[in-house]
C-alpha cells in the first residue's frame, strides 16, 4: 500500500502540466487552490500518522502511567476545558497533547476557526492565523467564544465580486478621490488597486485584527474605526461591502450618498432585506432610493460561500446628480 501511494504521488505532477488555475476573469482559482493545499497538508498530516504508527509497532507496549492517566482526562474534557490548555507558540495556536471526545475536539475547532485561525498540519501541527492572535487566544484561553464574523460583520468579498463592483462603479482613474467606510481585510482595496495601482484610498474598519492587516498595504489611509460617527470630506466614488445586520447596510448607502461629490457614484453591497420589510425604515428607504435614481442588480446565491455565508445579496449602484 506504501509503494502504491508513492507511485500515486509521483504520478501527480504530469497530470498538472495542463492545469489553468485562473478563472475566466483572469483571476487566480482560489477555491481550487485552497482545495489543493488542504490535500497537500493532509498528505502530510497522514505521513505523520504512518510514522507514528510505525513507531508504536516498534514498542507497542511503552506506555507509563502518566501518559495513560492524561489521556482518559482529555477524553473528559469540554471544549472550554481543551481550550483553557492550548498554548500559543510564534502566533501558532497548539492544542494540549492528549486524546480528547470526538464533540469535543469538533466544537473546539469550530471555535478557533470563528476566531480566525486555520488549521496546518505537517511540521506546523497547529492553527495559524493572517494577523496577531494574542487578543482572540486571550479570549479563546479563558474559555469563551470569539466570534469576529459575529462580532464585527466581517464576511470577505471574493475577488470577482470585489472586481465587478469597482466595474459597476465606473472604474477607477487617477485623480478621483475613493473611500472604502468598512474596509475588511482590503478585498474591495485590492479590486480597487487592480483597476488604478496608485489610487490612495481612504478607509474605516471596526475589527482590530483586520486593521492590523490593513497597516501592511500601501496606498491606503485609514482614517479611523467607524464611518458612521466620522465627518467627512466628499468622494468622487465610494465602493463598500457594509455590514448587514439590524439594517445597517442601507444606513451605511445613506450616509456613503451624502458624502459624495456631485457626479460621484457609490457601489455597495446590501442584504435584499430592505426589498421586502414593511418596517418603516426599510420602505423609507425604497422611496429615497427611487428618489435617487438608485439600480440594483443581483448577486447569485453562494457568491460569498467562501467567506461562511449563504445569504442572497445585491449591489447597489447610485450616481449623484448636480
Amino acid at each position: 500500500m506504501l509503494r502504491g501511494s508513492i507511485t500515486q504521488l509521483k504520478e501527480l505532477p504530469q497530470y498538472m502540466t495542463d492545469v489553468d488555475i485562473y478563472t475566466e476573469t483572469g483571476h487566480v482559482d482560489n477555491k481550487f487552490l485552497l482545495e489543493a493545499l488542504t490535500c497537500v497538508n493532509e498528505f502530510m498530516s497522514v505521513s505523520n500518522l504512518v510514522v507514528n504508527t510505525i513507531s508504536q509497532l516498534l514498542a507497542p507496549n511503552v506506555d507509563s502511567g502518566k501518559d495513560k492517566k492524561a489521556e482518559d482526562q482529555g477524553s473528559k474534557w469540554s471544549v472550554e476545558d481543551i481550550l483553557k490548555h492550548c498554548t500559543l507558540e510564534d502566533n501558532i495556536l497548539k492544542l494540549p497533547k492528549v486524546q480528547f471526545n470526538k464533540k469535543s475536539y469538533a466544537e473546539a475547532k469550530k471555535w478557533i476557526e470563528e476566531a480566525g485561525g486555520s488549521w496546518q498540519g505537517g511540521k506546523v501541527q497547529g492553527f495559524t492565523f493572517p494577523f496577531n492572535a494574542d487578543r482572540v487566544f486571550s479570549i479563546l484561553h479563558e474559555g469563551k467564544r470569539c466570534n469576529l464574523q459575529q462580532e464585527f460583520q466581517f464576511f470577505a468579498t471574493p475577488p470577482e465580486v470585489a472586481d465587478w463592483l469597482v466595474m459597476l462603479a465606473g472604474g477607477i482613474h487617477e485623480r478621483e478621490t475613493v473611500l472604502e467606510p468598512s474596509a475588511g481585510t482590503g478585498a474591495i482595496i485590492d479590486a480597487i488597486h487592480r483597476s488604478c495601482e496608485n489610487v490612495v484610498v481612504d478607509c474605516f474598519e471596526l475589527m482590530p485584527e483586520n486593521v492590523e492587516i490593513l497597516n501592511k498595504k500601501t496606498n491606503i489611509r485609514l482614517l479611523g474605526e467607524d464611518f458612521t460617527t466620522a465627518n467627512l470630506k466628499l468622494y468622487d466614488k465610494i465602493i463598500a461591502n457594509p455590514p448587514f445586520s439590524r439594517n445597517q447596510d442601507i444606513r451605511h448607502v445613506r450616509k456613503m450618498y451624502d458624502a459624495l461629490k456631485p457626479n460621484g457614484t457609490v457601489a455597495a453591497i446590501t442584504s435584499c432585506h430592505w426589498r421586502i420589510a414593511k418596517e418603516k425604515e426599510c420602505c423609507d428607504f425604497r422611496n429615497w432610493l427611487d428618489q435617487v435614481g438608485g439600480v440594483c442588480y443581483s448577486i447569485d446565491q453562494g457568491e460569498f460561500a467562501t467567506s461562511g455565508t449563504m445569504i442572497e445579496t445585491l449591489a447597489i449602484v447610485i450616481k449623484k446628480q448636480n
